[in-house]
Parts: C-alpha cells; structure tokens; sequence
C-alpha cells in the first residue's frame, strides 16, 4: 500500500492475495500507509523546497496511515481472511484496528519501541541529526506514544516487534547512507536499528509500571509465535518447548549506544538512554548464545521450522 513504483500494489493485486492467502490457510502482513497520498505531498513539499528530515513525517500524516488501515481491512473481511498489520505507528490507524477487533474480525497488529519511546520532534534534532530517525511510517507527535502504550494494555495491540532496517548515517561499502538525503529528505534510506534494544526497552516499561510481566511475555514472544504457527514448540518455557531464554538482570542498568551495540550501524537511536535491566544471558534450544553479557553463538545454529496455523485469536 506503499512505496508506489516501488513496492505498492494497487487493490485489486491486495484483493487478489488475500483470497489466495485465505485459500491457503494463511494471513497476510500489511504495510499500512496511503502511499498514492504520500507521493503527492512529498512532490509538493519538495517544490516548496522543503528537504529537511522533518518534512519526511509531515508528509506521511497518521490519516494516511489510518485510511490504508481501514481500507485493508475492509478488504481483508471481503476476502474472509485474517490480517496482521506490522508496524503500527498512529494512535488513529490502532483505533481501526480496535474496531474490527470488536466487531470479531481476525484482525490483529504490532507497533515498535520507536513509536513508544521517539516521537517526531527528533526529527527536528540539529543539523543533519534527525536523518537518523527516518522510518515508515514516521514517528508521531508527542502524545501519540500514550494511546500506544494503552492500546497495548487493552490488547488492541497483540506485539511489539523492531522493524530493524539498519543504515549508517555514512555511506559503506555494501549500502547507502543517510547522508543520500542531505539536500532532499525523499532520498533519505527508511530505516534504523533495532532488534537489539527490544528487550530491554520494554522490560524497563515493566519497572515503570507501564505493562506487567505477562504482558511483557506475551508481546515479545507468547503472542508472535501463537501468530505466526510457531506454538507450542515457541513462545513458552512449558515441558517439550524449546528452551529458548532470555535472562535479565532486573536491577542492573544498561546504557544505549552506538559503542557498545552488536550492531553494524554507526549510530543508536537511544543514545545515551540509560534503563533498569541487563541482557545477562541468552539460550537458544539451550545453547548458550550470550553468557554474561559477551556473545558466544556460533553461525550455522539456525534450524527450518515448519509452521502450523495460528491458534491467537
């Protein structure tokens, strides 16, 4: 529904993959933004000369964010197929996504820590600095971050991925930087680093009281793998899973950045963000693949997992 020329599909192509994917068995994870809309106000924000990063969330507004939601899931219910919207970004395209849950339709969502804990007023860091925040869909206004956390709470909903699309603000060897989009934010690369801080970020929500411990486990792993045919053998520790775990050290604190991120990007988005917990170790199928904060894991650990229907509801 976005990126035209790129990567979006007009409704007849969506319509035409939701039967098939609910012929399949299957549900279809959906890019939610008006991209049409989105053209036309990136052309007319650049004729004005507006090229600063800024500009990249004011022409992604959060209706053209809900409209793309309501729409697919109109389209989605026509089709008699379940939808996933990945990651969610308006308190406004949520509420869509709350209204269809209440009507019964399989409908379900996640958001991102980005949309928790950013909001689009680091777009408008000094100099070339809010490069770094550029995504899709953009970061909101400050507020917006609220009606997230509660649509988390209530269940509208269901998963807090990353949408980890890492740049460098440099240019490298392999990869574009930021830097493309100096004179024209258009050009800039969608994307940030994130996999990596998930975790952490929203175990430092439990110790603010914000979500509890089993709503931590359910958005991070219970609720991905019940959605995605991964359950039972993921998502929990019960007898015959497999014991995929992670291990935090609650009263410990960790502070983001750039210096100390496994990560290739030459920047962090929580720089200097300092929270309550630390990764102590990681096992995946009991091998140890963190132990004391150093990372021990090995390449050729991946397994193929056949996947099953989903059994969230």
């Amino acid at each position: 529904m976005a990126y035209p020329g790129i990567f979006m599909s007009d409704d007849t192509t969506i319509f035409r993959a939701l039967m098939r994917t609910r012929d399949n068995g299957g549900m279809i994870c959906m890019h939610a933004e008006n991209g049409s809309v989105i053209d036309v106000l990136i052309q007319k924000a650049i004729a004005e000369g507006k090229t600063a990063p800024e500009w990249h969330a004011l022409t992604r507004p959060m209706t053209a964010e809900a409209e793309a939601t309501h729409r697919a899931i109109a389209l989605a219910e026509m089709a008699g197929v379940p939808i996933y919207f990945v990651h969610l970004s308006a308190g406004d395209a949520m509420e869509e996504v709350r209204a269809a849950r209440t009507r019964g339709l399989p409908v379900f969502s996640e958001t991102c820590p980005q949309y928790l804990y950013l909001s689009e007023d680091d777009y408008r860091r000094p100099g070339f600095e809010g490069a770094k925040f550029v995504m899709s869909p953009p970061l909101r206004p400050m507020g917006n971050s609220e009606r997230l956390w509660n649509g988390l709470v209530r269940n509208d909903l269901q998963v807090v991925s990353t949408d980890h699309c890492s740049f460098c603000m440099k240019a490298g060897t392999n990869q574009p930087g930021k830097e493309l989009g100096k004179k024209d934010f258009s050009k800039i690369p969608n994307g940030a680093p994130g996999v990596e801080y998930r975790m952490l970020l929203l175990w430092d929500a439990v110790q603010k009281g914000k979500i509890t411990e089993n709503r931590f486990v359910e958005i991070t792993s219970l609720n991905p793998a019940k959605l995605f045919g991964l359950h039972p053998r993921k998502g929990h520790l019960n007898p015959g899973a497999d014991a995929d775990i992670v291990i935090i050290d609650p009263n410990k604190p960790f502070t983001f950045s750039s210096k100390n991120h496994h990560s290739a990007a030459d920047y962090n988005p929580y720089e200097g963000v300092t929270v309550k917990g630390s990764i102590r170790d990681v096992f995946s199928r009991g091998e140890a693949m963190v132990r004391d904060g150093k990372w021990e894991g090995k390449t050729s650990h991946g397994k193929f997992l056949k996947r099953t229907p989903r059994v969230l509801a």
